[in-house]
């Protein structure tokens, strides 16, 4: 089994070793050299540009920041100067300009003791005066050019503790930073300082933006390359050489976002459990961080972020509107509100905007958190993963490995949970294989006792067992196999053979439509009968008798409506199929339909083909080619 072991070091790369964590700085070197040699060739003898990096969680701001505190330390002309003061991310205590001077008086009284043996204590002999804040910064100024020397400060977070000062402090600030040569910021932020865009705050234009974007292709599989030991690393290398469009498409679904890409790579390679673990941790430790980004914002934002983050997938504003019952012109204006906060970005498509959540780990974050249970919501993003990463063979082989670790009992019941949620949420995979990945997972949490039993969704052949066990008043007892060939097996067939009778009876019996309206035949017959005589009106009003009444087979209208959209895309009808998917709201269930009639339609809507993940592509080339097929079948 292959373990991960570096995932400690994918959240805090402040802990890695010097020589490892260099070895793996691979990318953002053209960003690096811009700011280091700025850094070199800057005149010490006059203030200097600052700098705040921005870019969401897990971008590399804080690799960043630690990679030029090395190599100012390790710069010959740099090192006889320059001090690096690199802050921790968090910085609860400084809450005022004076706390931030003992901080930096602090690190230099502890790492360079040599060089000042004495400054925060006589720094603090001052603590009671009226002028503290103003005795602090010109003592810790005068310590400095006494030795000669300059600080670069390298502060993550930097939104942050601005925003602990009040406005006094903050236009003190920007006065030290404008006239004093002995200090230089270099910070990082989630997010834009939002004085940057106010003329009348301090900090208006005062420092220069580096906007860190997500890795393109090269930077990601470089980046891969980078992390891997061992087993590991040949398991990369082959996925790179053999397969590089996987590369790609775990790029797209996470943004390119370096700490989410080493997260989902990690879940991909583990078989134990461990790196899922690992990422529900992460995800815990960043609540109080998200929690606080959507509390803060009015309510009407908060519900606009909700619908994004829920539907995962690229939204218009129509689409958005139509979920809040908001007007569009409201959530346009709120969307650009939203842009400017860094919490949704856009893409253009056409006239229109297809607006999703930016940061990728943000939405795994709220769909864990807030998707709605027993319909698989919160797993949506891993599903996502698994059908773009994985071929169907392999998904098999995953789910037939998930059922042996579970009977070997050594194995984490997160992960067993949230895996067996997102596979048996895969619809191409067999429905027997997934029914007995359900049964092994309910009895281990049963016997663990576990919390999770009460969330897991049933399979298809489970909720089937139920339905039985209803209409006889008794447990039903039939194995999934047992269900599969004789209810299954055969209603497919039975789906398919009433659209070959049917077609028949047109082309070859040329029995009249009039003649089967005399007969007692069902709504799904009849929905058949019509769609094949081209009565496609009278048609839909049958398959939606269908849609609405219980006929106690749950997967009945999958099947017909699975076939029946192939043969209106074969008989040419999209504008009649592209209604019924709007008009029912079954868009998201049938996705795979949807993009194949976007495909043929994409003359018409350019743009809506965009929306699709590229984890559907192959689900939509099998209905392609089912069209065609159809096409010679039935004829158009």
């Amino acid at each position: 089994m292959l373990q991960t072991n570096y995932s400690r070091y994918k959240y805090t790369p402040d802990e890695m070793p010097q020589e490892e964590f260099l070895e793996r700085f691979v990318v953002r070197n053209e960003i690096f050299d811009d700011v280091f040699s700025d850094i070199q060739s800057s005149d010490y003898k006059v203030a200097n540009q600052h700098y705040i990096i921005v870019g969401q969680r897990g971008q590399g701001k804080t690799t960043l920041l630690r990679k030029l505190q090395i190599e100012v330390e390790n710069d010959k002309k740099l090192e006889k100067f320059l001090i690096p003061v690199k802050f921790a991310e968090e910085q609860y205590q400084i809450r005022s300009l004076s706390r931030l001077w003992e901080e930096v008086a602090d690190y230099l009284q502890s790492l360079h003791e040599e060089v000042f043996p004495h400054v925060l204590d006589e720094m603090e002999e001052h603590f009671d005066d009226e002028d503290y804040e103003l005795k602090a910064f010109s003592y810790l100024e005068y310590a400095l050019k006494k030795k000669k020397k300059k600080l670069l400060l390298l502060i993550d977070n930097i939104d942050e503790l601005i925003g602990k000062l009040n406005e006094k402090e903050q236009r003190r600030l920007r006065e030290i930073l404008l006239s004093s040569s002995s200090f230089r910021i270099i910070g990082g932020s989630t997010k834009m300082l939002e004085q940057h865009y106010d003329y009348g705050k301090p900090f208006y234009e005062f420092f220069k933006i580096i906007k860190l974007k997500g890795f393109n292709k090269e930077e990601s599989i470089a980046f891969l390359r980078s992390i891997g030991k061992g087993e590991q690393k040949e398991r990369m290398e082959e996925i790179i050489k053999t397969n590089p469009a996987r590369i790609e498409t775990l790029r797209q679904l996470t943004g390119g976002v370096p700490r989410t890409l080493v997260m989902l790579f990690d879940i991909f390679l583990d078989e134990g459990g461990n790196a899922f673990d690992d990422l529900l941790k992460v995800l815990d430790e960043a609540t109080p961080l998200y929690k606080h980004r959507i509390d803060e914002l009015p309510t009407q934002l908060q519900e606009i972020v909700h619908t994004i983050a829920i539907n995962w997938d690229g939204m218009y504003t129509a689409e958005i509107a139509k979920k809040t019952r908001l007007s569009t012109k409201v959530i346009s204006a709120q969307l650009g509100k939203l842009e400017k906060y860094d919490i949704i970005e856009s893409e253009v498509a056409g006239k229109n905007k297809i607006y999703k959540i930016k940061e990728r780990f943000f939405n795994i974050w709220y769909l864990m958190r807030f998707g709605r249970k027993k319909d698989r919501q919160r797993v949506e993003w891993l599903v996502r993963f698994l059908e773009s990463w994985c071929t169907q063979e392999e998904l098999a082989e995953r789910a037939e490995i998930l059922i042996d670790r579970i009977n070997e009992g050594d194995i984490s019941e997160s992960y067993v949970f949230h895996m067996t949620e997102a596979l048996t949420g895969i619809k191409s995979m067999s429905v027997l294989l997934q029914d007995n990945l359900f049964k092994a997972t309910e009895t281990y949490l049963k016997e663990k006792k576990s919390g999770y039993i009460y969330d897991l969704s049933k399979s298809a052949i489970e909720e089937y067992r139920e339905t039985l066990a209803q209409s006889q008043g008794s447990k039903c007892s039939l194995s999934g196999e047992e269900i599969l060939n004789k209810v299954f097996k055969k209603y497919a067939e039975e789906v398919e053979s009433i659209f070959d009778i049917v077609y028949k009876y047109k082309t070859k019996d040329k029995i009249p439509s009039s003649f089967i309206e005399t007969m007692n035949l069902d709504a799904e017959t009849l929905a058949v009968h019509y769609l094949m005589y081209d009565d496609f009106e009278i048609s839909l009003t049958y398959l939606k008798k269908m849609y609405y009444i219980d006929n106690g087979i749950p997967f009945q209208f999958e099947l017909i409506m699975n076939l029946y959209s192939v043969v209106l895309l074969a008989k040419g009808q999209y504008y009649f199929l592209k209604n019924i998917l709007e008009e029912e709201n079954l868009k998201e269930k049938y996705k795979p339909i949807w993009y194949a009639l976007m495909t043929l339609m994409q003359d018409e809507f350019p743009h809506e083909i965009k929306k699709m993940g590229s984890e559907l592509q192959e689900s939509v080339d099998e209905v392609l080619k089912k069209v065609e097929e159809y096409r010679v079948k039935y004829g158009k």
